[in-house]
């Protein structure tokens, strides 16, 4: 199978290039950060599934333009109501009603997932029983945080963890789709870490306010206490959704800081925040996590 529209990741491809459809399982998750290209791959990923040509998607045939328009009978996304919230138990018990119903036309049903690491306890474990029963369906999972995920979902799926671009792959593609100067492109390229969908955002003047916050903040980490300070405070204006957005991108600046100087102060803090992270479901106060990494940075 191909991910034809997917930019980098070759060792993805290679590893996929070598599987015909039924060597994928009956999921597959797909992990990395925002921005990163998991629905790209996702939606090639199951164009190929359903695709009857050998090595798909061919992208001409009948299957792969309606997998392409959304309107294949056998392809499902499954679409938050409300992105604060995920996926809802209910949708995942429909999911699983859907599929024990037979194929319309391809050998198997797809189901994507935006999010999975966001649903909450009840909904994964909905979820673990639809994987335990796959019948004639293949699942792909999208993730940002594969380990907040329970391992019992996460040990039945093939996962495959996307890579950023490199540098000038990046630039080449931003230069192709924007119309910037090339200090714009450069600054944008810079700033998302390999990632094409962030730096779209960048350039767009759109990216995430919890992303724009993490950026913020871990170059507050760079000066004295007064900056981190005022840096954590900006936090506390944060939705809880945003926060999680924070903190997920926090630590991914902070594991290209540890790779760069292996800072001690940067695992630290990394850790710090993928505790937050993982409370943030307990935690109904942003402002009071906000001070809480406050007072701990403050503290090193």
């Amino acid at each position: 199978m191909r991910l034809p529209h997917l930019l980098g990741n070759s060792r993805l491809k290679e590893a996929l290039a070598s599987l015909p459809p039924s060597g994928v399982g009956s999921a597959v998750l797909l992990d990395g950060p925002a921005g990163i290209g998991k629905r790209t791959a996702a939606a090639d990923l199951a164009a190929g599934l359903l695709c009857p040509q050998p090595n798909g998607p061919c992208g001409v045939c009948p299957s792969c333009k309606r997998a392409s328009a959304g309107s294949h009978p056998d392809l499902i996304w499954l679409k938050e109501s409300e992105p604060s919230k995920g996926v809802k138990l209910e949708q995942v018990r429909q999911l699983r009603a859907q599929s024990f119903l037979r194929p319309s036309e391809a050998p198997f049903k797809v189901f994507v997932i935006p999010q999975a690491d966001r649903l909450n306890l009840p909904s994964q474990n909905a979820l673990l029983k639809v994987l335990e029963e796959p019948a004639s369906s293949v699942f792909v999972l999208l993730c940002e945080n594969r380990e907040a995920m329970l391992q019992t979902v996460r040990s039945r799926c093939k996962t495959f963890r996307l890579a950023p671009l490199e540098q000038q792959e990046l630039l080449a593609e931003l230069s192709r789709r924007c119309d910037s100067s090339a200090d714009a492109l450069r600054a944008a390229a810079a700033q998302s870490g390999g990632l094409l969908g962030r730096a779209l955002d960048i350039l767009s003047g759109q990216e995430k306010a919890g992303h724009t916050a993490a950026r913020a903040f871990c170059q507050a980490l760079r000066g004295d206490e007064l900056g981190i300070f005022l840096a954590c405070q900006e936090l506390s204006k944060l939705h809880r959704e945003e926060y999680a957005d924070f903190c997920d991108e926090s630590c991914r600046l902070l594991t290209r800081s540890v790779m760069l100087t292996g800072s001690r102060r940067s695992v630290d803090i990394f850790e710090y925040l993928e505790k937050q992270r993982a409370m943030l479901n307990q935690t109904p106060s942003v402002t009071a996590l906000a001070g809480a990494l406050a007072a701990f940075c403050g503290g090193l």
